[in-house]
């Protein structure tokens, strides 16, 4: 009987102290919502404490609870495609500054998104945009250009890179290439470097090309890169303008 009586007590203490935590946690998520003005001021004393010169050009945006966590974006007030996250956790207060707003990463992830579908639109033509820096390695007065988005587009400051199908033949992928590249500056669009993987037709292989700017994509120069490199010839032109380029097994795509 005093057995049974002690089995009782502990199925008793365990229940309350089961119904006591998860009463306690499903009170919590219940009455989260109505904290989140004072979890703002939080965010707001943290940024001006934090990031005192860029505060004036920051807002917060609406506040998430989820699983114990205060989460807000915080945007820059001129491009809301540049911001970063921050959180609010256990008393503590956490964020993604450096990476998605002082180095840019959602500003230029939403530019080198935007110059690829503009040029799938105009050219019909896959291609790849990659900014080289991260915001912060540009100049104040690139910063807000780039911030502004500001004729991006003819500022060359991103590279680009895509297929061209052809036979390996100096003429073909001259002429090829120069088609292209005509095409984007009629829509003024300027990238700094090109990376062109050539698809050759007749076999399952691809020549990539890398480091092409606007100088050796004159179509003399261009022709005599394109001959040197098929014939494995390391002419000063190639060396001169830190051309690479390597062949590759891989599957015929335009």
């Amino acid at each position: 009987m005093r057995q049974d009586k002690k089995l009782m007590l502990g199925m008793t203490i365990l229940f309350l102290f089961t119904f006591i935590v998860f009463g306690t946690i499903v009170t919590t998520e219940k009455l989260a919502p109505f904290f989140t003005d004072r979890i703002k001021e939080k965010f707001e004393t943290y940024l001006k404490e934090e990031y005192k010169e860029e505060n004036n050009n920051l807002k917060i945006g609406k506040i998430s609870y989820k699983n114990q966590v205060y989460e807000a974006k915080v945007t820059n007030k001129e491009n809301k495609n540049l911001y970063f996250s921050i959180y609010y956790q256990n008393k503590k207060i956490t964020d993604t500054y450096t990476k998605d707003y002082k180095q840019g990463k959602t500003l230029i992830n939403s530019l080198e998104k935007e110059l690829e579908k503009e040029i799938k639109n105009k050219l019909n033509k896959k291609v790849t945009i990659t900014f080289p820096l991260t915001l912060n390695k540009y100049s104040k007065t690139l910063q807000q250009r780039l911030i502004k988005n500001d004729n991006i587009r003819s500022s060359n400051l991103f590279n680009i890179s895509f297929n061209i199908k052809a036979k390996l033949v100096p003429e073909e992928i001259t002429n090829k290439i120069i088609e292209v590249d005509t095409k984007l500056k009629e829509t003024n669009i300027l990238p700094n470097e090109y990376s062109i993987t050539i698809n050759n037709k007749e076999d399952n292989t691809k020549l990539k090309i890398n480091n092409l700017t606007q100088n050796t994509l004159e179509i003399t120069s261009l022709h005599q890169i394109i001959s040197d490199i098929i014939n494995n010839n390391e002419s000063d032109i190639i060396k001169t303008n830190n051309i690479t380029y390597q062949y590759t097994k891989g599957e015929n795509k335009s």
